[in-house]
């Protein structure tokens, strides 16, 4: 019996890279169907994993609509992270476990854990910079470059979810032959072909993605200063703000912010909606904005972008024309003028979404060809792509 176990201690946003890791979960069912897979959570921030609200594995099933019956939640408690020997002991603990697999998966972003499993993959949403920084003394920068090289000599594997982390993975740890580009999965092929009804449409601009503070932020505080900003041009349009969001104080209040701004406009924010709501919103909308990394330095702070985008992707198979920030992964999914539209800031942003609403036919020819690319990104081509990758670590 093959025993892998899943690192990701973001479970509770069942967000995209929660989907990306649930079709991971369940071709690694299919492809070791002796195997027993563990997803490995701990605390962090003030995320109590023994909370009964804390998601189960039937959770994640129903939120992708999959179905997972050799997948289950481990759980261990780290300790509080208050300084360096505290966080050597967190990795001590959690490579201590890894040792316990045939499969180690690393799915936590910016992670340095080493895996001692008998093979290790790394899932590089976005991978983690060597150590740098200030002039150190010289035992201090020895220790810190041996860390760097044990956690990069413990992978077999390293899979990038896009040619954006790519080109970053390549630019912090150098060429390799251990990379492997796997765009994540959205739907099945043949689950787009009734998703976009142009009947459906109203006058909707939508935005979906997680509410949170860090990391690449998906700047739906920005979203909703432009549309209050344009109001006089988009009067006759809604603006949507969907995602999840966790019970971390400063992401509430995060949201908390933007409703008290939205006040008295056509804006409204969905927090932990039903995936039946969203498809809703997807079925109904017209125009798909995204914004992360937006007015972040990406040469100092490049993980602030959107390292591929699921959510544009889903919401091109519903014919949503996708205007969307040319940063990140989300020029690799959208053609400029082709089936969307990419953007460098405001003004330009507004400009390309007027030329949607005031000009119908070109919105729907936009909307028929976003509805095809989407198709580019399928679970089918993930799976055999993994079989592949997967193939080469002769477990």
């Amino acid at each position: 019996m093959k025993r892998i176990l899943i690192l990701n201690p973001y479970l509770p946003t069942l967000g995209g890279g929660e989907k990306y890791m649930g079709y991971l979960c369940l071709f690694l069912e299919k492809q070791y169907p002796d195997a027993i897979i563990d997803i490995l959570v701990h605390n962090y921030l003030n995320i109590d994993i023994y909370d009964e609200s804390y998601p189960a594995i039937n959770e994640l099933s129903e939120r992708f609509q999959i179905s997972l019956e050799k997948t289950n939640v481990r759980k261990v408690k780290l300790i509080n992270q208050k300084n360096l020997i505290s966080i050597y002991r967190n990795k001590a603990m959690i490579c201590k476990i890894t040792s316990e697999y045939d499969i180690f998966v690393n799915f936590m972003f910016l992670s340095k854990q080493i895996g001692k499993a008998k093979k290790n993959v790394y899932i590089s949403m976005f991978p983690p910079e060597r150590y740098g920084g200030p002039a150190q003394s010289f035992p201090l920068s020895l220790v810190k470059k041996y860390i760097d090289w044990k956690f990069y000599r413990s992978y077999d594997l390293f899979i990038p979810i896009s040619d954006y982390s790519n080109q970053w993975l390549i630019n912090y740890w150098g060429k390799s032959n251990m990379y492997r580009i796997v765009y994540p999965p959205v739907f099945r092929e043949n689950d787009t072909l009734n998703n976009y009804d142009e009947a459906a449409k109203e006058n909707i601009i939508l935005s979906v993605g997680r509410f949170f503070i860090d990391g690449h932020n998906k700047k739906q505080l920005e979203l909703a200063r432009f549309f209050i900003n344009n109001i006089e041009e988009l009067h006759d349009y809604e603006l949507h703000l969907v995602g999840g969001l966790s019970n971390n104080r400063p992401d509430i209040d995060y949201v908390d912010r933007i409703k008290k701004m939205i006040e008295d406009y056509p804006i409204s924010v969905h927090t932990n909606a039903k995936n039946e709501d969203v498809v809703s919103l997807y079925k109904r909308a017209k125009v798909f904005w995204h914004a992360a990394g937006y007015e972040e330095d990406l040469e100092a702070e490049p993980y602030k972008a959107e390292h591929f985008g699921i959510t544009t992707v889903e919401a091109m198979s519903y014919g949503v024309v996708p205007v969307v920030i040319n940063k990140g992964g989300q020029p690799e999914i959208v053609s400029e003028e082709v089936d969307g539209y990419i953007w460098n800031d405001e003004a330009e942003c507004i400009e390309k979404t007027m030329k949607l609403i005031n000009n119908e036919q070109i919105r729907k020819e936009m909307a028929s060809r976003a509805a095809e690319k989407s198709k580019s990104f399928s679970v089918e081509t993930f799976y055999r792509r993994n079989e592949e990758i997967f193939n080469e670590l002769q477990v």
